[in-house]
C-alpha cells in the first residue's frame, strides 16, 4: 500500500518514486500488471497529478516502469537489461572505450571460470556443451557464432550460482555484442575454431572441477582475443560517424 509522502527531507518526487519503487520492488505487482492512475496514486500519495507524473518519468528513466498511450502505465520485468543500457549509452557515446570493458571482463571471466569449476552442476555442464556444439556447425553465420560465443560466457556465470555474476556478465557481454560480431565477420573461420579450442579446453577443467587449470585456460582465452578485440574496436571508430567528420 502506498502511504501519505513526508514533506521533510526528501522533495515530494522523491518521495513518491521512493514510494512507487517499493511497490513495484517488494511483490505487491508483477511485470505487466497495471499500475493506478495517476489521480489516485496521488490521492494515496496525498501529493498532486504533477508530482505524481514526474516520480513516474524517473520510473521510466530506470526501466521500472512503462508508459502506454490510452492505456496507463504498467510494471515492467526486472532483468540484466537495467544494466546493459546505460552500459551501452556509455560504451557508444565513447565515455567507455572497448579497452575499459575489456579489463573488467578480464577480472570477472577468471573469477567465473573458478566459481564454475568448483560449482558447476550436470546441468549446467550440457547447456555450455551445446554452445560448443553450435559453434562446430558447418556454415555457421557470423550472427550465429556471436550468439554460441556469448552463450558460453553466460552459461559459465550461470554455473556459479550467483546471479550478480550473470548479471554482471550478460551485461558485459551484450554491450560488446556488436564487436562479437564483427570479429567473427572479420575472419569466419578462424575466428570460430580459436573460440571451439579455448572453449573446450575451459569445459574441460569445469568438468575436472579444476579452479586454478580453469582460471589458466579462462586467462589463455582472454589474453589471445584481447588484441582481436582492440583491431576490430579500432575499425569501430574509424567507420563511426564522428570519424567522418
Amino acid at each position: 500500500m502506498l502511504k501519505t509522502v513526508s514533506r521533510e527531507q526528501f522533495t515530494l518526487v522523491e518521495r513518491s518514486q521512493q514510494q512507487l519503487e517499493t511497490l513495484l520492488l517488494g511483490g505487491s505487482l508483477r511485470p505487466g500488471d497495471r499500475l493506478p492512475s495517476e489521480k489516485d496514486m496521488g490521492q494515496m500519495l496525498g501529493v498532486s497529478r504533477t508530482v505524481v507524473r514526474e516520480a513516474v518519468r524517473q520510473l521510466v528513466a530506470k526501466g521500472l516502469v512503462e508508459t502506454r498511450t490510452g492505456s496507463g502505465i504498467y510494471a515492467k520485468k526486472i532483468g540484466s537489461k537495467m544494466v546493459e543500457e546505460p552500459m551501452s549509452l556509455l560504451f557508444r557515446s565513447h565515455v567507455l572505450e572497448a579497452g575499459d570493458i575489456v579489463e573488467v571482463r578480464e577480472v570477472l571471466e577468471v573469477k567465473i571460470a573458478a566459481l564454475a569449476a568448483a560449482r558447476a552442476q550436470q546441468g549446467d555442464i550440457e547447456a555450455i556443451e551445446k554452445t560448443i556444439e553450435a559453434m562446430k556447425k558447418s556454415k555457421i553465420s557470423a550472427s550465429e557464432a556471436s550468439e554460441a560465443d556469448l552463450g558460453f560466457h553466460n552459461g559459465l556465470a550461470m554455473a556459479t550460482g550467483n546471479l550478480m555474476f550473470s548479471v554482471l556478465s550478460r551485461s558485459m557481454n551484450e554491450v560488446m555484442r556488436e564487436l562479437h560480431l564483427a570479429s567473427y565477420r572479420l575472419d569466419p573461420v578462424k575466428s570460430v575454431e580459436t573460440s571451439v579450442y579455448h572453449h573446450s579446453r575451459i569445459l574441460d577443467r569445469v568438468k575436472a572441477h579444476d579452479v586454478e587449470g580453469a582460471k589458466r585456460e579462462m586467462e589463455a582465452h582472454l589474453a589471445d582475443s584481447r588484441n582481436w578485440t582492440q583491431r576490430v574496436a579500432e575499425r569501430f571508430k574509424q567507420d563511426s560517424p564522428e570519424t567522418e567528420r
